[in-house]
């Protein structure tokens, strides 16, 4: 999916503006019938050049509908239009403070997946998320799953994501046990479990080679078990987001109405 101020667009659609702009559509047109931005039908078609032929049709569309505009004038006016997407790339210092201004919110330093929006500046203008970190003069974050963590309750943890999930279970009193295996036939744990509720945080889904297989083998056991798996991704935890997962939410609502 690919994404333009918080909205989604499927591949098709990315496809179909790169069809309409290889038969000589303007980068205007493709974004009315697509009903994408201007600097986003510009973007998807970066690279795909007109044939002259192409280009004759294109003026001659244009001149039926403003006829007085020299090439040049409507040049300037497209420059105009493009320019209201265009933002400038933030400075070194700029970019740093973004980091302090984050630790100062929230109390740790980010990781780089909160920053995607600006992440390849960093990479661009430090070498690596975690010179940027340094610079900001802070230690950069432990590789994940590479440092342990204690919860509030006293479970260890393998990364502090997974401390933020059993922290929210103990928050709302919700009876968890940790790394449970599945069963005697594998040596699969779970991160968490709640009678016949499994919880896995896959951190790593779509990063890792093999770990996506990792997790539907995890979704085959819980299918053939009629366990019922609740998946918590870091899209979940940065910003904090467990209180809107739906099986999370019934957890919570099912604790809260026993204990009255």
């Amino acid at each position: 999916m690919n994404m333009n101020n918080g909205r989604r667009y499927s591949i098709k659609v990315r496809i179909k503006a790169k069809n309409l702009r290889r038969k000589g559509q303007t980068h205007r047109e493709i974004a009315k019938e697509l009903g994408i931005a201007l600097g986003t039908a510009s973007l998807w078609t970066k690279g795909i050049t007109l044939t002259d032929r192409q280009k004759q049709k294109i003026e001659k569309r244009r001149n039926r509908v403003s006829p007085n505009f020299s090439i040049e004038q409507r040049r300037i006016q497209a420059f105009k239009n493009l320019s209201r997407f265009w933002k400038p790339k933030p400075t070194n210092k700029e970019l740093i403070q973004r980091i302090i201004s984050f630790y100062r919110k929230h109390g740790r330093i980010p990781y780089k997946r909160e920053f995607n929006n600006t992440y390849i500046e960093y990479k661009k203008n430090f070498g690596s998320w975690n010179n940027a970190i340094k610079i900001a003069d802070f230690e950069p974050n432990p590789i994940r799953f590479s440092k342990r963590f204690q919860a509030k309750d006293g479970h260890i943890c393998d990364s502090y994501a997974e401390k933020i999930i059993d922290d929210w279970l103990t928050k709302y009193k919700i009876a968890h046990e940790k790394n449970l295996k599945y069963g005697n036939t594998t040596k699969m744990t779970a991160d968490f479990s709640c009678g016949n509720i499994r919880i896995e945080y896959f951190g790593l889904a779509g990063e890792v080679e093999g770990y996506d297989a990792v997790i539907l083998k995890k979704r085959k056991i819980c299918k053939e078990k009629n366990f019922k798996l609740i998946e918590i991704y870091p899209k979940d935890l940065f910003p904090n987001r467990l209180n809107k997962i739906s099986g999370l939410t019934k957890l919570k609502n099912k604790k809260i109405k026993s204990s009255r």
